[in-house]
């Protein structure tokens, strides 16, 4: 479905916004709330919807005779809940100025609610074993040849800009242009003296080589780290998206060519970098449009290091005719808020469960 205004929320509190003043809340560390419209306005403290409703009459229990029975409700749950107010508005607090909101959304254009719990990001690597090194004539001394091929590079923001604020991985390297590959693959080597390749290739003697020959690259110091981890070294991502492979040659001896094994990336969920790449995407949307020759400070929401929790709701966008032709307008928007605990994951007191009707730390999603 294509999608037309997109407007990201971000609260570093796990509580929403309270009371019945719009630009106030009953708590100053609230950030983000739900703005109820109905009748006079005031901040959801309950259920947006109701995702159980009572069935038939059940379990009738006749044990105590001469008293009335007592008759048990089933509670069924429902495909699609039912909404308890008819308006609403997302809003944020600033930092300064004007509080931020989204459209008046009427609750019958809503059609998707979704929570995803916060998820670590662990970048592409590959693991060195000690028979990747120790082949068949290997000495000490000998000359390997690393050859990284990259596969895919990063998209995200945070890769490129504003690194050294919110940066991935604890590294305020951007990613190098020179990284980039044009075709299908572009392979960078690295040459590493090993001086004792019969020891176990987690040890310093093999790791500290590696580790130096890395640090001593211009590009792929800025691209990946190296670790022992148990008995191996791991040769990490720094920055999401990047993906490759490991092919390691004994330059000395010649042998053929043996490939690091490869482990995928795990995207994850409301890292930081991926709260500030939504919050620099759609700024703009909150009315800094001056974004080039007089550039204007803007509130910074996302705290660096921080754990979100994110919740999305999809709403159809009112009035606003699909059409014909190459490049339709969009038939949805987005609303997107993030929530963390000052900078923890958000844990099982937070508000925002409440609202919106999940159990936290568990994936939802509601469908209309």
């Amino acid at each position: 479905m294509a999608t037309n205004l997109n407007q990201v929320f971000i609260s570093d509190a796990e509580t929403a916004l309270s009371g019945s003043t719009f630009n106030g809340s009953g708590d100053g560390a609230d950030d983000v709330g739900i703005w109820n419209l109905d009748a006079a306005g005031a901040y959801q403290a309950t259920k947006l919807y109701e995702k159980k409703i009572a069935g038939a009459a059940a379990n009738v229990d006749t044990s105590d005779a001469g008293a009335a029975d007592d008759a048990i409700e089933d509670l069924l749950t429902i495909v699609n809940p039912l909404w308890t107010l008819r308006r609403f508005q997302i809003v944020q607090r600033p930092v300064s100025g004007n509080w931020i909101a989204s459209p008046m959304i009427d609750t019958s254009a809503v059609k998707r609610v979704q929570y995803t719990a916060h998820e670590n990001w662990e970048g592409a690597l590959c693991t060195i074993t000690d028979s990747d090194l120790n082949t068949a004539g290997a000495t000490d001394g000998d000359t390997y040849i690393f050859k990284f091929i990259i596969r895919a590079v990063p998209r995200n923001q945070t890769s490129f800009y504003d690194v050294s604020t919110l940066a991935v991985e604890g590294t305020s390297n951007a990613f190098p242009l020179g990284a980039f590959h044009t075709t299908n693959h572009k392979a960078i080597n690295m040459t590493v003296a090993i001086a004792h390749v019969d020891d176990a290739v987690g040890t310093g003697d093999n790791l500290t080589p590696i580790q130096n020959a890395i640090a001593a690259h211009p590009i792929l110091k800025d691209m990946v780290s190296a670790a022992e981890v148990g008995a191996n070294i791991e040769i990490s991502s720094l920055h999401p998206g990047l993906v490759f492979n490991l092919l390691i040659f004994n330059d000395t001896q010649g042998t053929d060519a043996q490939e690091a094994a490869l482990t995928g990336e795990v995207v994850g969920t409301g890292n930081d970098w991926q709260v500030y790449d939504d919050e620099v995407r759609c700024r703009y949307k909150n009315g800094n449009f001056n974004r080039m020759y007089f550039p204007q400070p803007s509130d910074v929401f996302t705290r660096a290091g921080g754990h979100y929790d994110k919740i999305t709701i999809e709403y159809a966008s009112p009035n606003w005719p699909n059409g014909a032709g190459i490049v339709p307008a969009g038939s949805c928007n987005i609303a997107t808020i993030y929530y963390t605990n000052a900078g923890t994951a958000p844990s099982s007191g937070t508000e925002f469960p409440t609202l919106f009707d999940y159990a936290q730390g568990t994936d939802a999603e509601f469908v209309w």
